[in-house]
């Protein structure tokens, strides 16, 4: 075999059509990235003696010092990894090739399913190849970050992924109950998900510029720009006329059936009535009552405020060949009680499912599934859309020069201890100046 230089359309046609093909190994990305943090671009094709092209790589590198560099291949490799001889050749190639241009090592995160997992973490199914392909991984010297838990990596290593369907209420009744409950009660609140074709990243950007999404309206203009056509913003507005209609409405209903319940009661027709379950449905009718005599007088002001509607929540997505990707799902903390994320990720379901996508992916977890843990009820959130939990094999670094590569490691140790030294300095200073205006 052998390693060939890709015209920028020959590496999108090949990655295009391979089997794992992700929005990661594209032009798109790799423009994205050269903008957004200063990375030189190389498409490289993999041959075999009789001149086919069996498989490729984006290959996004800097230099680091003294003129060497360092690559990383996000979400590849793009070969066949349960071909154990392929993953060889391509490898020994590429040291080969990559160590006269002055490359330490190589990153890569190929998107290589090792496990899929219940939402209490145990294993539904297992990649049998995993293994195999570590063992190989490990004897031509790669490096693997290990089985992390949380986001060391650069990409996550768990995500949560759902099928769709051409057919919205074939989506609709493989949800969970308490899905379709949220999507339910926020249908009745006048919530609706619109997708905006204007490209204005000025408003998305406004949105959500307050949340803890900390990216500059650069990025997400760049993001555009990058992926344009493939991206796409979404939004859950309420119709604030409807939203005040709609809770008279509910309080209404829940008046007349607490008003039926209290004559239950009254009468003590233990009879005719089981006056026990009348108490209980009472009791939880005056609550939803109350709740929604504050959705009443909040929907009022909000119809005073913003007569022409209100965005609650916004989303973007990437497309590739044969899914979507959630990348932003966001909600407005003031409507989080409204369930608009939800109606937000249904609605982008459907509108997707027509598309005739296979899947979307709903973003990433942790692989802590304690109930206890504070992203648990993310985890959750995530998997009543019909929903599996994806774990991949991991980051692994191709190491080039490993007298350069120890070199290069030292360096990053350095600046890890200098960087945490500066930060207990600071906030050793920090607490002084807190005592001494205390004690002022």
């Amino acid at each position: 075999m052998r390693i060939v230089s890709l015209k920028k359309e020959e590496f999108d046609n090949f990655a295009a059509h391979y089997k794992n093909n992700n929005y990661f190994q594209s032009s798109n990305y790799a423009e994205f990235l050269k903008t957004t943090e200063g990375y030189e671009i190389h498409y490289l094709g993999y041959v075999d003696n009789d001149g086919n092209l069996f498989g490729a790589s984006l290959m996004l590198y800097k230099t680091l010092f003294f003129g060497y560099k360092f690559a990383y291949s996000p979400r590849g490799l793009l070969i066949d990894y349960t071909k154990i001889e392929m993953i060889r050749e391509v490898t020994i190639a590429l040291k080969k090739l990559l160590k006269k241009q002055k490359f330490i090592f190589v990153k890569i995160d190929p998107l290589i399913v090792a496990s899929e997992r219940d939402k209490e973490g145990n294993t539904i199914k297992f990649n049998n190849v995993v293994n195999a392909i570590l063992s190989e991984f490990k004897n031509l010297g790669y490096e693997h970050l290990g089985f992390n838990l949380y986001n060391e990596s650069v990409l996550p290593r768990w995500y949560v992924v759902s099928r769709l369907n051409s057919d919205a209420r074939i989506i609709y009744n493989n949800f969970a109950p308490e899905i379709k409950e949220k999507i339910s009660y926020a249908n009745s609140m006048a919530f609706s998900v619109n997708y905006d074709n204007s490209g204005n990243i000025d408003r998305f950007y406004e949105f959500i510029k307050n949340s803890n999404i900390k990216k500059s309206k650069k990025y997400f203009q760049t993001l555009f720009n990058s992926f344009n056509p493939k991206v796409k913003i979404f939004y859950a507005y309420l119709d604030t006329k409807k939203y005040v209609s709609n809770a008279n409405k509910l309080y209404n209903l829940e008046e007349e059936k607490n008003k039926n319940l209290g004559n239950i009661i009254q009468s003590g027709n233990k009879v005719k009535y089981n006056i026990q379950k009348a108490i209980n449905d009472k009791i939880t009718s005056d609550k939803m009552l109350n709740f929604y005599k504050k959705d009443i007088v909040s929907s009022t002001k909000l119809l005073k405020m913003h007569p022409e509607g209100i965005i609650c929540g916004a989303a973007l997505t990437v497309e590739e060949t044969n899914g979507v990707n959630i990348l932003i799902n966001y909600e407005d903390p003031n409507y989080s009680r409204n369930n608009i994320t939800t109606i937000l990720t249904y609605e982008m379901m459907k509108y997707f499912g027509k598309m005739n996508y296979k899947y979307i992916n709903l973003g990433s977890i942790t692989g802590n599934f304690s109930s206890t843990s504070n992203y648990y009820p993310l985890l959750l959130s995530k998997l009543g859309f019909n929903s599996s939990i994806l774990e991949y094999i991991g980051e692994f670094n191709i190491i080039i020069n490993p007298f350069m590569y120890k070199i290069y490691k030292r360096k990053e140790a350095k600046k890890k201890k200098i960087w945490e030294i500066r930060f207990f300095n600071y906030l050793h200073i920090r607490d002084n100046l807190v005592l001494i205006y205390q004690q002022v």
